[in-house]
């Protein structure tokens, strides 16, 4: 097997992006921008987009010593987690299950309700390392993980989330060895 440098990654990148749009939304199907419907989330910290997959196996085991005759995997899930350091309305919508501000005489009002609701949305997640983009475009997500948000002179506010990926999701890139 031969090693080749450049087919290492480190993404990070100033177009690095997190796009959200409602549920339904049509995604991007090339790796030209995101089309109507996607908002950019905003600057994003430097810990990056970490992709996560969870599988769940179950071990059958022999009598005779216990030993393992087989696994199963019996269930996967698919993730990934962001850290927005910009306090907006999306973001706050996105903590707060789709509560929006509404403005009155220059003050925003949110209100927060029932937060046991669902809130799916179509997710684009831009990755760059100089020429190379990866892409993965999520049609179904959920916020279902949210860190607590700090208020305080020694951090800087911001809204952790982790999206669970619903169904099929696609990874679309331009890098040299995957196309080959």
């Amino acid at each position: 097997m031969a090693k080749d440098r450049n087919n290492i990654r480190i993404y990070g990148d100033l177009s690095d992006a997190v796009f959200v749009a409602p549920k339904g939304t049509t995604g991007p199907t090339t790796l030209t921008a995101p089309g109507a419907g996607f908002v950019e989330i905003g600057w994003i910290s430097e810990d990056g987009v970490e992709v996560d997959r969870t599988e769940n196996v179950a071990e059958f085991r022999g009598w005779q010593g216990g030993t393992l005759l087989r696994k199963k995997s019996t269930s996967v899930e698919d993730a990934f987690k962001f850290v927005a350091l910009e306090e907006t309305a999306l973001t706050v919508g996105l903590y707060h299950k789709g509560a929006a501000p509404v403005v009155t005489t220059g003050v925003a009002k949110v209100t927060v309700t029932n937060q046991s609701v669902s809130d799916e949305r179509a997710w684009v997640v831009d990755f760059y390392d100089g020429a190379v983009q990866k892409r993965l475009v999520v049609p179904s997500g959920e916020v279902t993980g949210r860190a607590a948000v700090p208020h305080k002179n020694t951090d800087m506010t911001m809204y952790e989330f982790t999206v669970t990926i619903y169904g099929d999701y696609y990874i679309y890139s331009n890098a040299p060895a995957l196309i080959a």
